[in-house]
């Protein structure tokens, strides 16, 4: 499913009358985009997410209301700083192994990228946590990929070789702030956390 695509038009019916997995990479990016652009929306998500589910249609009015400005919100801030968030470089990684589905795709690189903004002191635990936790509902993946860290570690190298400038972490919920690439012992720290420590990885 391509997003914007997808909310072109969107209305309850469109939204009820989805293939299931579109329903839920639709809920995985609002996540995202509240996640990084606006609290208030994702506390919105966080109070209502049973609801979602449920596809309640009081709900879902709301919900296309607000995702809809937020989406816009979230193309204009990229088009005038031309700084992105670095869950970008993650979610084309995880997209390129082929091994899977794009909400999840969407739900791992929010996470990484969350344990990321923690661990270099940009956002509390307890923050890391509750954006973590808030995918769950949606049963989408946010850690145990059976794969290999150092496999993702590689790709993650060689798509920031070329990489010049800043991106951007989470400084708080909602918002974000410009920084360097993070030191990589962290992001391999991150892509650890996600994966499945186990000796049922993958064979390479």
């Amino acid at each position: 499913m391509k997003t914007a695509e997808y909310l072109k038009n969107l209305d309850v019916n469109k939204i009820k009358n989805s293939d299931p997995k579109d329903f839920i990479t639709l809920m995985s990016h609002a996540l995202r985009l509240g996640a990084l652009y606006k609290a208030k929306f994702f506390m919105w998500l966080e109070n209502n997410n049973y609801e979602m589910i449920a596809q309640d249609e009081e709900i879902l009015e709301h919900f296309i209301k607000e995702l809809i400005a937020v989406h816009k919100k979230a193309e204009e801030d990229v088009n005038e700083s031309n700084t992105d968030f670095i869950d970008n470089i993650f979610y084309t990684i995880f997209k390129n192994t082929g091994k899977f589905q794009e909400a999840d795709c969407i739900s791992l690189s929010l996470v990484l990228m969350s344990f990321i903004s923690f661990k270099t002191d940009l956002i509390t635990n307890e923050e890391y946590l509750e954006i973590r936790d808030l995918l769950v509902p949606y049963k989408v993946m946010i850690s145990q990929c059976k794969i290999n860290p150092d496999k993702l570690f590689k790709m993650y190298k060689e798509s920031v070789s070329d990489f010049e400038g800043n991106t951007k972490l989470i400084s708080k919920l909602g918002k974000g702030v410009e920084v360097a690439l993070p030191d990589e012992s962290i992001i391999l720290e991150g892509l650890k956390e996600i994966t499945y420590d186990e000796k049922s990885w993958e064979k390479e």
